[in-house]
């Protein structure tokens, strides 16, 4: 193998291998001895994963999960790699190089012996005990190069180089590159590494330290002295969800810099495994998960990563909604399409549950934690039967689809899809992605929803920022319109030519760019949506929005009453802010004492909607898309994923379900070959809650 590289097919990605084009398809487990990798490349797949350790713990510190394999870092210069080689044969099945192709998941996370014998390395809390490695630490970072080395020498020595098309690189909790820690009010890092590391972050970001007194009200007389903020203060905000950007601006940089400094360890992580690769094989990398919000975690700093020459691809998992429950859209953790308009694919990682799965406990024990039931919850557990699971199965594949997303099958214990009716539901898929992404793919959401990574680092409460972002999808996801996810930053650079609306999530303040990226969608009856604090961290309180405020010293519930209930469910406090109804405004929601809390303008050429509380109900935003002139798929709060000419319905309700077409035609179902009853402007179907279809559009000439 030469060479392995990405490109870029209608709006998926496709992987070229010495000119031999793949779909970026494939199939993983933790356990290969109960994988069935057989099956999926009997089902014509051939991209497998199999996770590969350098350290001897398991892959969550806070969950006391075991190891699942020995690490091959067995000792001081002695590198072990039976266990890689037991699985790497179990999982190309004996087929030869050209035949499968391995993308190993490397974590990097040390063994206990190489944390003993190197404390300076150590990620410390604020009492001084140690958490696993700093991402600080250039120690961590050398370590790793040198484990990488010997990687890439044993897979050339024993010719399973010849099988690798490059490295899926792993390291923290849950291999995602998210911060350890072993309990939630455990705060990290005041390492010496972390400490320096901060100090050259605010040395280049103000230049002196009297530019930073200015900002933070402060009377530093160096940077050497400078520690990251107490627990208390990283606890505690004077806004209540929303840090305080005249009192608070320490705090807005050291979580800035909490996410920064991550990114930066994966930057130089990636450098290194791309030099030892000779730049000819892939590596990519789990970050910028938009469901793990909370700043202490820091994913937000995924802007900085997707223009990194050294990173070929992303990778996440769905979200786990409700528990991957049948009633909700499960969104992708990913600003998926800012990614896309970087040139690079994201991997969605769909351990999606079947009626076989069970409880890590049953399948694999030794792994199981001994101090607690934590994997016997019911995200652990699948449908009841395997009709359901088919039904989710395709639910998740047609999300997959309308997207051009990568994917790979997580089966995450081993045995969830050993069944032959959910073989045959991979051949099948397998068939049709590869077809579809070969082909002129075209994905057709209308709503482009823009996530601010620098908001969510000013917010101090993980619940209110789940409801901003991730609930929010959720109650766009029953819309009846699909919708794109992408970064503010990346505002300018989308075209609003393809949308109708946008909704900008409580963004931090706008670029001067930004804002000219802004201007362009005030046209052809398009409507800006704003959530939450639009401006407030930047100290322009109503940025963008065009609608006058005014924001008093105290406190407000940012709850909002609509029609016969309120939105969020829960109040959260956040700064008391007023808004300034213009003639002609339309007030759409209220406080409990009257005063308008959501506010639609209509101008000549577009809308502007403004709500202080954040997650917009599905009726209301669907009610937003209809003045915009969207077309709504449904109104019957299911999930529609649409691409080329195929729309997918997820019923998550019982009943008689009516889906309108864009243009005239019919709809046929893929998998059964039924023509549904209707019109040509739409379609009918009775569903089971839960049921999925997917059906092809066959338009009318």
């Amino acid at each position: 193998m030469k060479n392995c590289a990405l490109i870029k097919q209608g709006e998926a990605f496709l992987l070229d291998v010495d000119g031999r084009t793949l779909p970026l398809y494939a199939y993983m487990t933790y356990q290969p001895e109960k994988g069935r990798y057989r099956d999926f490349l009997d089902a014509g797949v051939r991209l497998v994963s199999v996770a590969v350790y350098a350290g001897d713990r398991g892959i969550n510190p806070s969950s006391g999960i075991r190891p699942f394999r020995p690490g091959f870092m067995a000792g001081p210069g002695v590198y072990d790699f039976q266990w890689v080689e037991q699985d790497f044969r179990k999982a190309v099945c004996g087929e030869r190089p050209g035949e499968v192709f391995i993308l190993p998941r490397l974590m990097l996370e040390m063994p206990g012996w190489w944390e003993n014998a190197h404390p300076e390395a150590q990620c410390l809390d604020a009492s001084g005990a140690p958490v696993r490695c700093s991402f600080s630490s250039p120690v961590w970072l050398a370590a790793c190069e040198e484990a990488m080395d010997r990687f890439e020498a044993w897979l050339r020595e024993s010719g399973w180089a010849d099988y690798v098309i490059g490295w899926h690189l792993a390291a923290g909790s849950t291999e995602e590159f998210i911060r350890p820690v072993l309990h939630p009010l455990q705060y990290c890092d005041y390492s010496q590494a972390a400490c320096a590391h901060y100090r050259r972050w605010l040395g280049e970001r103000y230049g002196s330290v009297e530019a930073l007194n200015r900002a933070w009200g402060s009377a530093w007389t160096g940077f050497a002295a400078i520690t990251p903020p107490s627990p208390a203060a990283r606890r505690y905000s004077g806004k209540g969800v929303f840090r305080d950007p005249a009192r608070e601006q320490e705090l807005l940089d050291f979580y800035a810099f909490h996410s920064e400094s991550l990114a930066w360890f994966i930057r130089e992580l990636s450098a290194r495994a791309k030099r030892i690769l000779n730049r000819s094989k892939l590596v990519g990398v789990f970050y910028g998960c938009i469901n793990i919000v909370d700043p202490e975690l820091a994913h937000n700093a995924l802007e900085g990563l997707l223009d990194c020459p050294d990173i070929d691809f992303f990778a996440s998992p769905f979200c786990y909604s409700e528990n991957r429950s049948t009633e909700v859209d499960w969104p992708f953790q990913a600003a998926l399409e800012s990614a896309k308009l970087h040139g690079k694919p994201w991997f969605v990682e769909a351990d999606v549950r079947t009626y076989l799965s069970r409880p890590i406990s049953q399948c694999m024990a030794f792994a199981n934690p001994a101090a607690n039931d934590l994997y016997e919850g019911p995200v652990w557990w699948g449908p009841e039967t395997q009709e359901k699971s088919l039904h989710e199965l395709l639910r998740a594949f047609a999300r997959v689809l309308s997207h051009g997303a990568a994917v790979w099958w997580f089966d995450m214990w081993g045995g969830w899809y050993d069944d032959e009716a959910l073989r045959a539901f991979h051949r099948w898929a397998f068939d049709y992605y590869q077809r579809a992404v070969r082909g002129s793919l075209i994905c057709r959401a209308q709503l482009a929803v823009f996530l601010d990574e620098k908001a969510l680092n000013g917010i101090n409460d993980a619940g209110f920022a789940a409801v901003l972002v991730h609930q929010q999808l959720i109650e766009a996801g029953w819309c009846g319109v699909p919708y794109d996810v992408y970064l503010l930053s990346d505002l300018e650079a989308v075209n609003p030519e393809k949308y109708r609306a946008a909704l900008l999530l409580s963004p931090a303040g706008l670029t001067p760019a930004q804002q000219v990226g802004l201007s362009r969608w005030k046209s052809e009856g398009r409507t800006l949506m704003f959530t939450g604090l639009p401006g407030y961290l930047g100290g322009r309180p109503g940025e963008g929005t065009g609608i006058g405020c005014e924001l008093s010293g105290g406190m407000m519930p940012l709850q909002a009453r609509w029609r016969e209930g309120v939105y969020p469910p829960q109040p959260f406090d956040g700064p008391c802010v007023s808004l300034n109804c213009a003639d002609g405004d339309v007030p759409l929601a209220s406080s409990e004492e009257g005063r308008p809390v959501a506010v639609l303008r209509r101008l000549r050429d577009h809308q502007v909607f403004w709500s202080l509380a954040p997650c917009i109900p599905q009726e209301l935003l669907r009610e937003l898309l209809l003045i915009s002139r969207a077309h709504v798929y449904t109104y019957s709060g299911d999930c529609i994923y649409t691409s080329g000419d195929n729309i997918a319905i997820h019923a998550c309700s019982e009943g008689a379900k009516r889906v309108y077409l864009p243009y005239k035609g019919r709809a046929v179902d893929v998998r059964t070959g039924e023509e549904l009853p209707g019109t040509e402007v739409f379609f009918e179907l009775r569903m089971k809650k839960g049921e999925t279809r997917l059906l092809r559009i066959v338009w009318a000439k």
